[in-house]
């Protein structure tokens, strides 16, 4: 009874949409997600304005399952073509499309995956490429449609030459920024220590879960070796562990954790008795899919408990080797991941990996310190910086953080041929870049800086006072020091 009951809920309360458009010989079908985009390319083909107004019929399913066959037919009857704009694969609703309208005995031709691409995301520059092809293949048959197929090449041809100059400008291609972790993110310093631990024992197999440390798989990492599901890292990992030598690492995020991780990956492990290494980034959010609260987040609402903990539930469920580290000391965390894999204690080794997930956290602060800034109040900013005396352009400090605010620019020395460390001003403060090359004996280049607002008279003193003395130390040019 469910289905029909949901049919009848999806068609009385009209959750799909229908958008009418002179040109009734033709008809775009998109996901609900896809419409902001779908009419956009209209509008830069000249088929819509600015304010949505389409020439070209569009359907909108913002319920994608179940699809209401009356709905698809009325919208098709009559058509010569519909394009569905279906990101992802396979091709779902595509298919689906030419089952319900061959069942009514419609004729129109459903095109999607033949103009647009099988895979991957469905950007701007994408659909506006597989739509105007579509519309330049239709012309011929929609002629007294308006479909004007000079004017969509001409299009076409702008956004080429767009893209061609923009290569030459650069010097050729833009390379492909692989995606990567935030700013700051608390996750990066524990594969930052992985690493180091890498450097001295050769690799270890890393079992994973779905979240955003699998992001580790990608440069400058490349950590990781397997991915089962969400929460499911550890459960994967008991199936795996016996055919190694070394004891195998597992990494959870705090969300996977309470999904099912505790249940059916740890409980498992302990009754088991595994010998296996868990780390658990307890970042405070499932962070992955939008920063939702979950049970252990330090930031609840009045209705929710505040009062459930990730220790706790481990050492009820059995677990006698846990050690808490605040991620971004690397070498605590280096020195805890060495302990866990040489530690004569035979059993679930549990180290979690704490620190609030940095892009909540500056959600969170930001409007603090704006405040605090309004109200003439006092505010120290910690930031990173390079010493370019004292960086040698090494950039082994990039190659074990990552952090895409350190990045390099030209050195100001001409002796210096190759680009010296820059941190630039999207830095949060974190920190990882200098604990970094410290944990891993790389360089004194890192500077730690205190960035004061709306300083008080000690400040104002402070500052002038370490100016004097410096100057009392700067070497005079063109004579002695």
């Amino acid at each position: 009874m469910r289905w029909p009951a949901a049919v009848k809920f999806i068609r009385e309360n009209r959750l799909n949409e229908v958008f009418e458009g002179p040109i009734g010989e033709l008809g775009i079908i998109c996901q609900g997600g896809m419409y902001n985009v779908a009419v956009r390319t209209l509008q830069q083909l000249g088929l819509a304005d600015t304010f949505g107004n389409s020439k070209i019929p569009i359907y909108v399913l913002n319920v994608t399952y179940p699809l209401i066959p009356e709905e698809v037919s009325a919208f098709c009857a009559g058509k010569h073509a519909v394009l569905m704009v279906e990101e992802g694969q396979p091709a779902y609703l595509e298919d689906a499309l030419h089952a319900i309208l061959r069942r009514a005995d419609l004729q129109t031709k459903v095109h999607g995956k033949d103009f647009l691409p099988m895979a991957g995301e469905y950007t701007g520059e994408t659909v506006l490429t597989g739509v105007a092809k579509w519309l330049a293949a239709m012309a011929p048959h929609v002629a007294n449609a308006g479909v004007d197929s000079g004017s969509i090449h001409r299009v076409l041809n702008a956004l080429s030459a767009t893209r061609q100059r923009a290569a030459e400008l650069l010097g050729g291609a833009v390379p492909a920024r692989p995606p990567g972790f935030c700013i700051g993110c608390p996750e990066r310093p524990v594969f930052s220590a992985m690493k180091l631990i890498e450097r001295e024992s050769g690799a270890f197999h890393i079992s994973a879960d779905i979240g955003c440390h699998t992001f580790s798989t990608l440069p400058p990492f490349n950590i990781g070796n397997t991915v089962l599901g969400y929460g499911l890292g550890l459960a994967s990992n008991s199936g795996i562990a016996p055919m190694f030598s070394g004891r195998t690492v597992t990494i959870m995020g705090d969300g996977g954790f309470w999904h099912n991780g505790l249940t059916s990956g740890i409980a498992n492990a302990v009754f088991n008795k595994s010998d296996g290494i868990l780390v658990i980034m307890k970042n405070g959010y499932t962070s992955a899919t939008g920063t939702q609260a979950i049970p252990s987040s330090l930031h609840q609402t009045e209705w929710k408990s505040g009062d459930m903990s990730i220790e706790r539930a481990l050492k009820g469920i059995g677990v006698e080797w846990i050690k808490p580290v605040y991620t971004y000391r690397v070498s605590e965390m280096t020195k805890t991941l060495r302990q866990a894999m040489s530690s004569a204690y035979k059993g679930l080794k549990v180290i979690i990996a704490d620190a609030e997930c940095q892009l909540e956290r500056q959600r969170r602060v930001r409007p603090q310190i704006a405040a605090a800034l309004k109200a003439g109040k006092r505010v120290v900013r910690t930031r990173f910086g390079v010493d370019e005396d004292m960086c040698s352009g090494d950039h082994s400090c990039i190659r074990l953080s990552g952090c895409p605010s350190l990045t390099i620019r030209a050195a100001s020395d001409p002796l210096k041929v190759d680009p010296v460390a820059h941190v630039n001003n999207d830095c949060v403060g974190c920190g990882l870049c200098g604990e970094v090359a410290h944990a891993a004996i790389l360089c004194p280049s890192f500077f730690r800086a205190e960035i004061v607002q709306n300083p008080n008279v000690l400040d104002r003193f402070a500052a002038r006072l370490r100016n004097t003395v410096i100057g009392w130390l700067q070497p005079v040019e063109g004579g002695r020091s």
